[in-house]
């Protein structure tokens, strides 16, 4: 009986850590607002698009191959106008997160996984790089160094999932008064249609959807 008992608890306890990771990954991050005003730069962030999660058999061809071709014209225009470019990667933290990634996920995004890099279809030579274990790019506090240090008041998002890690960054940037622009061009959404609410949600709280590079 002792024995079943704890069984039992520890997949109560199993399954509460599941929620509250899922909470956490899930929920964007607040912090200081920042004055536009002494931030004249602009940055391009690429979200996310690494090899475990391009290759996903949800996207088809057509799908992954116009999200990377629109990156890398977006890149390229970005550096034309003197704009950092920023690659923000996720990986799974901790080891219930990674076993339990292993399980239902294949592992995508643990660290140690082959595709855990980002698509080498981009070419992509980042002038910063930041490693993310939430869907908020603002949760790696050297990403929010970086913004300051460059004076950097204007964020263009690329990437994926727009659902999830984009959204999430965008409302991270929100929450702090950066102006947010997102390219759809160069955006992945497995959920098209809740892709189309979240955007007219974010259009709402203020995020331009306008740019197409």
């Amino acid at each position: 009986m002792t024995v079943l008992w704890i069984m039992a608890a520890s997949i109560m306890i199993a399954v509460l850590y599941i929620l509250l990771q899922i909470r956490k990954i899930g929920t964007p991050t607040t912090g200081a607002k920042i004055d536009l005003a002494s931030r004249p730069e602009t940055a391009l962030l690429v979200i996310d698009m690494q090899t475990d999660f391009t290759s996903i058999p949800t996207w088809d061809d057509a799908q992954i191959e116009g999200a990377l071709s629109t990156i890398r014209s977006t890149t390229d225009s970005a550096r034309q106008s003197d704009w950092s470019v920023i690659a923000i990667r996720h990986e799974f933290k901790g080891r219930l997160a990674n076993l339990l990634n292993g399980w239902f996920n294949q592992g995508r995004g643990n660290a140690g996984s082959d595709g855990v890099g980002l698509d080498p279809r981009l070419a992509l030579n980042p002038d910063a790089e930041f490693v993310k274990s939430v869907g908020d790019a603002f949760s790696s506090p050297g990403f929010e160094r970086f913004l300051q240090d460059k004076r950097i008041g204007t964020l263009v998002l690329t990437g994926l999932d727009g659902c999830h890690c984009v959204n999430k960054t965008a409302q991270g940037a929100l929450n702090r008064g950066y102006r947010v622009q997102i390219n759809s061009a160069a955006v992945l959404a497995a959920d098209p249609n809740r892709w189309q609410g979240i955007r007219d949600q974010l259009a709402t709280a203020g995020v331009d959807f306008r740019l197409q590079k």
